[in-house]
């Protein structure tokens, strides 16, 4: 699953900067608590509108059986891929970390409640813009600032994303026929990399 995490959260562990004081997952985990606290519950209730959905099943099911495990051993061997996780982790970005909150998002999808919420869909791209739809946007922002004024090593790790060399081996994994079929793969499974990607940069309240 290793891969696969690092995809489903690039963005926000890219712009992690070498020397942190603080571990940069320590920062995420910041805006994950404050998600909690503010609609924690409205979340779990959205959780379980959706997973009454198949289309919505049938993602999370995609995601646990041997095509989705294939397709992640895949790939974990391409060259550019490869350049992208030792950028990261050349960068002490803790990936067991988030393996572990990948794996407890899938499992909490399963967890049980009564109130009923507007959605925009039944599958997953619907669930991710009605989680973005959800989130403490001014205080996430807030949060943000925060950080970006008084911590100097969240501020460089902010700033490295518009490193060349950060933006020159993201380029060239989007590049890369396989990779962009082996994307295709999970769009055509209900998993758009790109709507991922788009909610990471909204825990940060930049979008």
């Amino acid at each position: 699953m290793k891969a696969a995490v690092v995809l489903l959260s690039l963005v926000c562990v890219g712009w992690a900067a070498p020397q942190l004081r603080k571990p940069f997952h320590e920062h995420f985990s910041d805006f994950l608590n404050l998600i909690n606290e503010e609609v924690g519950h409205d979340m779990e209730h959205l959780n379980s509108h959706y997973v009454e959905f198949e289309e919505f099943i049938a993602s999370l099911q995609y995601m646990s059986g041997k095509d989705f495990n294939g397709l992640v051993h895949e790939m974990e061997e391409l060259p550019e891929f490869k350049a992208v996780v030792e950028f990261l982790e050349g960068h002490e970005i803790d990936i067991t970390y988030y393996i572990d909150l990948f794996n407890e998002l899938i499992d909490n999808l399963a967890a049980g409640a009564t109130k009923r919420h507007e959605v925009s869909g039944r599958d997953m791209s619907a669930y991710i813009a009605d989680t973005i739809a959800l989130l403490p946007k001014d205080k996430l922002a807030a949060l943000y600032n925060e950080k970006m004024e008084n911590d100097e090593e969240f501020k460089r790790a902010m700033d490295s994303l518009a490193s060349d060399e950060w933006q020159a081996l993201w380029n060239a994994l989007w590049e890369n026929e396989t990779f962009k079929a082996e994307a295709d793969q999970l769009a055509e499974n209900g998993i758009d990399l790109q709507m991922l990607l788009v909610e990471l940069v909204a825990i940060f309240g930049q979008n």
